[in-house]
């Protein structure tokens, strides 16, 4: 009879393996050498609590040599580029921005751009302040002041 570390660790390998699959961070390879390992000692009937140490370490391990590179690959940060200087800014409603259909124009450091509010239930009218909260395509989302 197989020891009851054996289906831990078979499931903590699929739930690894899952966990890959579904976010695709490379957060559940780190775990997978350390499981296999473990799966191994467990079926040449080592120890539990060895099982768990050599988890352990490897998976420490690993982390701690791939952890430059996968900090290399995820650190994406966005370009900035001139259109993020309008987030955070006050503008100037130019055009009404309505509830039914959520158009609307604002003038803000000299420019005209559509906008629309974060509240789709909000009217905003000509000659109104609004705050920039973000920009979604070409479309400023503004909260009324």
């Amino acid at each position: 009879m197989l020891d009851y570390m054996l289906y831990l660790w078979l499931g903590f390998f699929v739930l690894s393996v899952v966990l890959e699959a579904v976010t695709l961070n490379l957060i559940g390879v780190w775990f997978m050498p350390g499981t296999i390992l473990a799966i191994l000692l467990a079926l040449f009937g080592a120890p539990a609590w060895i099982q768990v140490l050599v988890w352990l370490c490897v998976t420490v391990v690993v982390c701690l040599s791939t952890f430059r590179f996968t900090k290399r690959i995820f650190n994406r940060r966005a370009t900035p580029t001139n259109a993020d200087r309008v987030l955070g800014k006050e503008a100037l409603v130019t055009e009404t921005i309505s509830a039914p259909d959520q158009s609307g124009q604002v003038k803000v450091l000299g420019q005209i751009w559509s906008a629309r509010c974060h509240d789709p239930n909000t009217v905003i009218p000509v000659g109104a302040t609004v705050r920039v909260l973000r920009i979604e395509g070409v479309t400023l989302i503004v909260e009324s002041l």
